[in-house]
């Protein structure tokens, strides 16, 4: 899997967006204006953002930092929603969010290079949707497992 949270090189969002438990939306909504920012500015590098090799944005005919970046604050974003949602009295239990990886699924996005077919992409959200597993709530799931990100 190309996202993954230690592809920052800011040990602080590293260590701030490990904490799951704890994520909220200002945290999630902070540091894409924090990257939204740095990428304005031309300060991309100096703020510890990914730095893809160029073989990585050749093969995919587009730079994929910007994904990167993108896909970390989803999942993260999955998490606080969580924790919002299980703050909530009542109901607020029972709604499960998961977020998940189809995993390198050939489509448009990367011109059908992908190892993956859509149907093996798509085994893992019909599966987390018709299973709605106890374990797991929040958190990044592939291949129908609990991933760290």
């Amino acid at each position: 899997m190309f996202v993954k949270l230690q592809n920052l090189e800011s040990k602080d969002y590293v260590k701030t967006l490990s904490d799951r438990e704890h994520l909220t939306e200002d945290v999630v909504d902070s540091f894409v204006n924090h990257y939204l920012k740095d990428v304005g500015d031309g300060s991309k590098k100096e703020g510890g953002w990914p730095n893809w090799i160029d073989w990585v944005n050749l093969l995919f005919g587009r730079p994929l930092e910007a994904y990167s970046v993108s896909k970390v604050a989803v999942i993260a974003y999955v998490s606080a929603l969580h924790n919002t949602l299980v703050a909530r009295p009542g109901s607020g239990k029972k709604i499960k969010v998961f977020s998940c990886s189809p995993g390198f699924t050939a489509t448009d996005l990367n011109n059908n290079r992908g190892i993956k077919t859509v149907e093996e992409g798509a085994d893992t959200p019909v599966w987390l949707a018709l299973q709605s597993p106890e374990e797991g709530i929040g958190k990044l799931w592939a291949e129908r497992e609990v991933v760290d990100f």
